[in-house]
């Protein structure tokens, strides 16, 4: 049986940050061997993590990766017990490597736990859990291709969004991140009006219809009415019809018209995540 010293649980101590007793221990069961120890002691936060799967995760974080040519990224959900783990570094570079493998994968949206089982995740992973000590679940995967990539992490990490443009804009570099910052702060349902379930329009037509009749309207404006109660829905709902945030009119230009005026004429993907959403 190999002696165990003080230099070797802190080598290990150094190389997992975990409590120096678990090290000590687990130097213990390895005979010394630091690299089976580290082994010994993956296994083992392993099998403490799937008995607290049943704990509750309320809290996360929104991880984002875009490469460097921004023509591909991906956005996911990683989510967790408390709000001090969602803050903690280690937490943040892991929902941020689960983005990053996500984009470098095909799929546009990907189980997450096809994701999660990736051999190097599940180690940093385990790791991770090892380190923190809570329950975690990659709950959301989505890849995104374009011309143009954007994306915008709200400062708690709860919110993010990452969106693709047909063109990268020229005469205002602000114009995809704006566009970002907009899109968290309206939550729009659809890029175009093509996006846009017909039975939610459906629904505003048919409540504008006998909110008319219950007024007694001509029956020659009815229609009327209620195609303008549509377009007010899409104005409303739809990204490229909102009046964007953030523009130095306050409001007063549309979001489609601001992106043609940089050299923008689509978003052509699109999506929005909210921890717990």
């Amino acid at each position: 049986m190999a002696t165990i010293t003080a230099l070797m649980v802190k080598d290990l101590r150094g190389k997992t940050d975990l409590p120096m007793m678990e090290c000590k221990q687990a130097l213990t069961e390895c005979n010394g061997d630091i690299e089976s120890a580290i082994e010994w002691l993956r296994k083992k936060h392993k099998g403490k993590l799937t008995e607290r799967t049943d704990r509750a995760t309320g809290e996360g974080r929104i991880g984002v990766f875009i490469n460097e040519a921004r023509t591909t990224g991906a956005i996911v959900e990683l989510q967790c017990e408390t709000a001090p783990v969602a803050k903690n570094e280690l937490f943040i570079g892991l929902a941020n490597a689960f983005a990053k493998k996500t984009a470098e994968g095909v799929e546009a949206a990907p189980d997450p736990e096809s994701i999660r089982s990736i051999p190097e995740l599940d180690t940093q992973f385990t790791e991770v859990f090892g380190k923190l000590r809570e329950n975690m679940n990659l709950t959301r995967c989505r890849r995104i291709e374009g011309t143009h990539l954007a994306f915008y992490i709200h400062h708690d990490g709860k919110s993010g969004i990452l969106a693709a443009l047909d063109a990268e804009p020229k005469s205002d570099k602000n114009v995809a991140a704006d566009l970002c910052m907009h899109a968290i702060f309206t939550q729009p349902m659809a890029i175009d009006r093509s996006g846009v379930p017909a039975e939610e329009v459906e629904k505003v037509r048919t409540r504008a219809i006998e909110m008319a009749k219950s007024a007694n309207k001509p029956e020659q404006i009815v229609e009327k009415i209620a195609e303008g109660k549509v377009n007010a829905f899409y104005a409303e709902k739809v990204l490229m019809e909102q009046l964007h945030v953030k523009t130095d009119d306050y409001g007063k230009t549309k979001v489609g018209d601001v992106l043609k005026q940089a050299g923008v004429n689509a978003v052509t993907d699109l999506e929005i995540m909210k921890v717990g959403g």
